[in-house]
C-alpha cells in the first residue's frame, strides 16, 4: 500500500521508485518500494538509435553499422504539504520521502569488516539502480492508474542529475510534528524535483516475425492504450473484426446523444474527416496483424 504521507492523496497520485541495490523492507521505511505522491509531473523521453559510420575509400556515404537505441527520461515533480492541510505529520512525512530519496541515490556496501576508526569497510556492494513506476504511463497498473503493488514490473535503469528547488524560503514555510518531538519544524512546504533516468531494457525489445517484443513489452511499447485489437475509427469502441466499419458509440444520456448527432452532421468536424477517410483506406483494420488475435497483458513499459 502507498506510504501515508498526505491524508488526502490517492494511490494513482504516486510516483514508486523501487531501489534495487537496498532493501526497503529491512530499513525502518519497511516497504519494498518508496511511493511519493507528486504533483506538476511531467515526463519527456528521448528514444536515440546509435550507429558507427566508417569512411571507406571511393565512397562518397560512410558504410554505417547499426550499434543500439539508447532510451533515457527527463522527470519532474512537485511534493508539497501544508500543517493544516495534511496536518504536521504529512509536512515531516513529506520531507522524509524526499530525504530517503536522496539518500538512495549513494550505493551500499558490504557489511562484513570495519575500518581502523570503526566505521564499516568501504567497499562497494552494489551501485544504486531502480525500478520507476507511475500509473499508466510507466509500469504495470490497473485501467484507473490503482496502484497494484511493489513487485510489479517497471522500469529499469539509473538517476543522474537529481536536484531539489526550494523556492522562496520565506514563503515555503510549513511547520511539522510528529512523535516525541518537543516542539514544531519548520520545514519546506513544497520542493520541485527534476531528474534524468536512463533506461536499461530488462526485455528484449525489437521485431520478431512481424511482431513487436513478444514475451516482453509488446504492442503497448512505450505507453499503456489497453488490451491489442483491431484499429477503428472510434478508440473508444469495441475492436472489430478485419474490414468491419466500426459501429457507433451508444450514448447514455439524451443530452449526450444530442451532442453526438450535432458532431456528426458538422461538415467540417472529425466524423465527416474520418468517413471521407474510410471510403479510400479502410481504416478498420490493423496494420499489423490479418487476424485478430489476444493482447498481451496489460501494462506498459
Amino acid at each position: 500500500m502507498p506510504s501515508d504521507v498526505s491524508n488526502f492523496k490517492r494511490p494513482f497520485k504516486v510516483f514508486s521508485f523501487e531501489p534495487l541495490h537496498v532493501n526497503l523492507v529491512s530499513t525502518p521505511y519497511g516497504k519494498a518500494a518508496l511511493l511519493i505522491p507528486v504533483e506538476n509531473l511531467t515526463i519527456n523521453q528521448t528514444f536515440n538509435p546509435t550507429y558507427e559510420p566508417l569512411a571507406a575509400y571511393g565512397r562518397m556515404d560512410p558504410i554505417v553499422t547499426y550499434k543500439n537505441t539508447t532510451r533515457s527520461m527527463t522527470i519532474s515533480f512537485t511534493c508539497q504539504a501544508h500543517h493544516l492541510r495534511d496536518k504536521p505529520s504529512g509536512v515531516v512525512n513529506n520531507i522524509r520521502n524526499i530525504n530517503l530519496l536522496t539518500q538512495l541515490l549513494y550505493p551500499a556496501y558490504f557489511p562484513d569488516g570495519t575500518t581502523i576508526n570503526g566505521d564499516p569497510s568501504a567497499v562497494l556492494g552494489a551501485p544504486p539502480f531502480f525500478r520507476i513506476r507511475y500509473g499508466n504511463y510507466i509500469g504495470s497498473f490497473k485501467r484507473g492508474g490503482e496502484f497494484m503493488g511493489e513487485s510489479e514490473s517497471g522500469l529499469t535503469g539509473y538517476i543522474k542529475g537529481f536536484s531539489h528547488k526550494l523556492g522562496s524560503i520565506p514563503k515555503n514555510v510549513a511547520f511539522g510534528k510528529q512523535g516525541m518531538d518537543a516542539g514544531y519544524r519548520a520545514l519546506p512546504r513544497k520542493i520541485d524535483v527534476g531528474f534524468s533516468f536512463d533506461v536499461i531494457h530488462d526485455k528484449l525489445v525489437g521485431w520478431y516475425r512481424g511482431e513487436f517484443s513478444p514475451n516482453g513489452y509488446g504492442y503497448n511499447f512505450p505507453y499503456n492504450a489497453g488490451e491489442w485489437g483491431f484499429l477503428s475509427t472510434n478508440a473508444r469502441s469495441t475492436p472489430q473484426s478485419p474490414g468491419a466499419q466500426t459501429a457507433a458509440l451508444t450514448p447514455s444520456t439524451a443530452a449526450t446523444a444530442d451532442s453526438a448527432a450535432l458532431r456528426a452532421t458538422n461538415p467540417q468536424g472529425v466524423h465527416q474527416k474520418l468517413a471521407a477517410a474510410q471510403m479510400g483506406t479502410d481504416l478498420g483494420t490493423s496494420p499489423h496483424t490479418p487476424v485478430a488475435s489476444a493482447g498481451p497483458p496489460e501494462g506498459t513499459a
